[in-house]
């Protein structure tokens, strides 16, 4: 029994493992609740089957054929009306209080569903945590920002509307979960990419203080770990963005009465255009101030973390040199010639040092979080990087390659998994299960991970033939930038 009524979940592989998908947390956001802060979800009578999932939110696909074939293998159903969660639970009643694990799904602030195959609750639950996934609302969903919006708002702003789904799901969750054998009290909020980047604004934001007792970054998550993405203020995010000019609208309401597809075509005739806003923005609302703000002020939720990156995070095709040049400007201003002494000359050594610049910038963001948390006294963090080699191709530990690990589910993949693919999996899934229960990832038969720190700068990596702590701080550009990063506090 919840808020809103009954629900029957089903059982698991693991019989005493239930599940319980589409499970409504807030009303479906449409008509004349598109575009506005998600609302109570409605009662409804007898028993809610929860059996399968809802659908996903409207959106464009990974546009990567890779991903799509690492990920996405089948097309789900999609709707505006997505705003549901799913919880694998081991509790028998609900007085166990059982650690809680709150999942946020990456894809760009684009794409993405808390249901596909490769997420899936029961392995943590064996270990007793409760793991929950969620829908919210994305693209130009999720994300859109006019200044007629704003005005019809409450709190004068638009935007960061997928970023109120995860808070009313996380409210759903802290005023539910004790029904499911939770406890209210211990929730880790854990997401990768875009989601990890969702996890940093949640613990950034006011509005969520008090909910959260640990978080997890994957990929997504430490001080401007993404050197060239800033989100905007919304003064300026208004002034490059109107309804009119991305979905060819007189006003908000031609907007809304357009149906969900209609809405989502319009949208990708703009693309990839510059006015289109697809990321959180600086409200004074959800977001009081920029991530980087937030840490050097001490604005974060003062709780334990774990955080880390993959070998070959962001993987993409290299800048050119101007457009690398261009980026260091911005990074480093009147610093950049410092910094571009780092770099060699060569044309294959300089093409080397371009194609690992999103590598470095993830190690230096991870390094600087753990490093300035520590100067405030606050923390434990703790920092990882996996650097299997993945086995059917060439692509490395490629960005998102850890969520096969962490939820033990890449025997649902389709690579020719291995015997040290299975010691990972055990390995990431019971640490995240141990920080879930206690914000300390040790244990039985497990390798020894201690907190990074400025006197002992450790990260557990995640090899081929060995899981223990090193030290990677000899790369002379990672440690200009953790230093730059952390020095810009001072």
């Amino acid at each position: 029994m919840v808020e809103n009524g009954k629900v029957r979940g089903v059982a698991c592989g693991w019989p005493a493992i239930t599940a319980y998908h589409g499970i409504p947390y807030a009303s479906p956001p449409v008509g004349e609740l598109r575009w506005r802060e998600p609302q109570p979800a409605s009662d409804w009578e007898g028993v809610r089957d929860c059996a399968r999932p809802s659908a996903k939110c409207w959106q464009l696909g990974v546009g990567s054929s890779f991903y799509e074939h690492e990920f996405y293998p089948v097309e789900e159903e999609m709707s505006e009306d997505c705003l549901y969660l799913n919880i694998w639970t081991p509790a028998q009643s609900t007085e166990e209080r059982c650690p809680v694990i709150f999942w946020i799904h990456g894809g760009g602030f684009l794409n993405g569903y808390g249901h596909s195959a490769h997420f899936d609750g029961e392995h943590f639950a064996r270990q007793g945590v409760i793991l929950v996934t969620i829908n919210y609302r994305l693209n130009v969903f999720g994300w859109m920002v006019d200044p007629a919006l704003s005005a019809e708002s409450e709190h004068g702003v638009s935007g960061n509307y997928a970023l109120l789904d995860q808070i009313a799901a996380l409210k759903w969750v802290r005023r539910n979960i004790a029904q499911f054998g939770g406890d209210p009290d211990n929730i880790t909020v854990a997401g990768q990419s875009a989601g990890a980047a969702c996890v940093q604004a949640l613990v950034s934001s006011p509005l969520t203080q008090g909910d959260i007792a640990r978080a997890i970054f994957q990929s997504g998550g430490g001080v401007e770990t993404l050197p060239d993405m800033n989100y905007p203020n919304l003064a300026d995010a208004e002034a490059q963005s109107s309804l009119q000019e991305s979905l060819s609208v007189a006003s908000i309401e031609e907007a809304r009465a357009l149906s969900g597809e209609e809405l989502l075509e319009r949208w990708r005739c703009t693309m990839p255009g510059s006015t289109i806003q697809r990321m959180p923005v600086i409200d004074g609302y959800v977001l009081p101030e920029s991530m980087s703000d937030a840490v050097y002020k001490r604005k974060y939720h003062r709780i334990p973390y774990l955080i880390g990156y993959t070998g070959n995070d962001a993987g993409v095709v290299p800048p050119s040199p101007e457009v690398y040049r261009e980026l260091t400007e911005r990074l480093y201003g009147f610093r950049t010639q410092e910094y571009l002494k780092l770099c060699p000359t060569e044309e294959e050594a300089f093409r080397e040092v371009r194609e690992n610049i999103y590598l470095e910038s993830f190690q230096a963001g991870c390094e600087a979080w753990a490093e300035l948390l520590e100067e405030n006294g606050d923390g434990p963090v703790y920092v990882y990087r996996l650097a299997r080699m993945l086995p059917g191709d060439d692509k490395g530990a490629f960005h998102a390659a850890d969520l096969w690990y962490v939820f033990q589910t890449f025997m649902r993949g389709w690579r020719p998994w291995e015997g040290r693919d299975y010691e990972i999996a055990r390995t990431m899934n019971t640490c995240w299960a141990n920080f879930a229960k206690t914000g300390n990832p040790n244990g039985e038969r497990l390798p020894e991970w201690t907190p990074f720190t400025r006197e002992n700068p450790g990260t557990l990596v995640i090899g081929d033939e060995t899981t223990e702590m090193k030290q990677l701080t000899d790369n002379p550009r990672v440690a200009f930038r953790r230093k730059f990063l952390v020095g810009h506090k001072k």
